[in-house]
């Protein structure tokens, strides 16, 4: 039996097919076990990219709100002109196309096993018992099969970027490098956490090469393929609406104008979640206020205030689902809920400079490395997933000790320090950041840089099995 398993695993069409097996399993069976709804394509954030394609088809502007000035930024534009695709295809059927892209999203996971198989191929030097260990990882691995039915950009930016990464690596001609950077920049223009690998991506080219005019060569033709496929994003924004927005602005929805931003940036100077005040403003209830929030008189009265005012006049908080009362935009109090919240910030930051610059997101940083558990645990299903946090945690550590292991080994190096300083970046930035939209520790925000890591964990868990001896 033990041979026979170990047959199966070495056979690189098998895990592809098991892992194939395993999404469609999902679609079928387990996704509506999971998420607890009948529709298991659209989530919350779905109807965003939709609405932002919709008054593009119907009016010529990617927009979620035109009369917002905020309205035109709220979603990068790749994954919703990957949806406007199959918009066409199922006829201009929105209720039609969701399942179409949720199929699709299965057999594209699917294509990324064997991408994560020819990569890691590549950097093992040939070596296809090792390589197959990060191909078995990414078959089963839960965080990125939970994502294949929903019409949410984390499936299709894997794909991109793994394809992107597959051209880089593995391709021998010097026309790679253009078309990984269009790969990789369309990936960015579907999940914004992905923008930072390009300039690391740009810095690998530059050191992989002896002679300085094939740094310049290669760096130029990728910096040609990330200004001609992301460039026209930002470009557009500053030409027709006067605004310097790289990757996007979540202003301009209705549930994230300026009063909610001002809240989480504020509560996120106070604790590492928003939670359970939150829930406690949008229904009303008496709020939970932490004792380091109350840094002196006039500031206790201050956030009292401003707390009555965002359960009652800010347009935003009554925009979530289980808001008290009804949805408004105008009349409201939002810039002065803003104006307060900012104040209070600042406070805040100068009363406890070292909890919030470093207590703060330490405790981040350990949410975002050892999260066990899902927030929410109301069903049989979601205890059992939290399990799988676990092994997230480790397979964490493993591609931190592979990393180790392989620069140690001079293996693959550039690669690896490519995969280090991007990982590094990436969970430094989210739980250390200042700026809105940092701090707001989701997994999912992790999970381009969790698989490339999958790389190293799999040569980790090879070189403890087989001591294997590597050139």
């Amino acid at each position: 039996m033990f041979n026979l398993l170990r047959k199966f695993f070495s056979n690189i069409n098998a895990i592809i097919i098991a892992g194939l097996i395993l999404r469609l399993v999902f679609i079928l069976f387990g996704a509506k076990i999971y998420f607890g709804r009948e529709n298991i394509f659209v989530d919350g954030d779905t109807w965003a990219w939709l609405t932002c394609m919709q008054n593009l088809f119907d009016h010529g502007t990617y927009t979620l709100d035109a009369s917002h000035e905020y309205g035109y930024f709220v979603r990068t534009p790749g994954y919703g002109f990957f949806m406007g695709i199959f918009y066409f295809i199922s006829g201009k059927n929105w209720d039609l196309a969701f399942p179409i892209i949720g199929w699709v999203q299965v057999f594209l996971d699917t294509i990324s096993i064997w991408f994560i198989y020819q990569i890691a191929l590549q950097l093992f030097n040939r070596q296809h018992k090792i390589a197959v260990v990060p191909a078995i990882l990414y078959a089963f691995y839960p965080f990125a099969i939970t994502w294949t039915p929903v019409v949410y950009s984390e499936t299709s930016s894997l794909f991109f970027m793994l394809w992107g990464l597959y051209v880089l690596f593995c391709s021998k001609r010097n026309s790679k490098y253009f078309l990984s950077a269009a790969l990789l920049s369309f990936s960015a223009l579907t999940r914004p956490q992905l923008l930072p690998l390009l300039p690391f991506i740009m810095l690998y080219i530059f050191f992989s090469h002896d002679e300085l005019k094939k740094r310049i060569q290669y760096v130029f033709l990728f910096g040609l393929g990330f200004l001609l496929i992301y460039g026209p994003w930002p470009l557009r924004n500053y030409i027709n609406h006067q605004k310097v927005v790289i990757t996007q602005d979540l202003r301009g929805l209705p549930n994230a104008d300026e009063d909610w931003i001002a809240f989480t940036q504020y509560i996120y100077s106070v604790k590492t979640e928003f939670q359970p005040q939150f829930d406690q403003i949008i229904h009303n209830q008496n709020v939970d206020i932490p004792a380091i929030a109350f840094t002196d008189t006039e500031d206790s009265l201050k956030l009292i205030q401003v707390i009555d005012m965002a359960k009652n006049c800010a347009s935003s908080f009554s925009h979530w689902s289980g808001y008290w009362n009804k949805p408004f935009k105008e009349p409201n109090c939002n810039q002065e809920v803003k104006s307060l919240f900012d104040e209070l910030r600042t406070k805040q930051i100068q009363a406890n400079p070292f909890h919030y610059y470093v207590t703060l997101p330490l405790l981040n940083l350990k949410k975002a490395l050892f999260k066990y558990k899902l927030n929410d645990t109301s069903t049989m299903a979601k205890k059992i997933a939290s399990l799988l946090f676990i092994g997230r945690t480790l397979l964490i550590l493993l591609g931190i000790i592979g990393l180790y292991l392989m620069i140690r080994n001079k293996m693959a190096l550039a690669e690896m320090y490519l995969i280090l300083f991007y990982f590094l970046f990436i969970y430094l930035a989210l739980c250390f950041g200042t700026g809105p939209q940092f701090r707001n520790i989701e997994i999912r925000y992790f999970l381009q840089v969790d698989v490339l890591l999958l790389l190293p964990a799999g040569y980790a868990i090879s070189y403890f099995i087989n001591k294997p001896k590597l050139v």
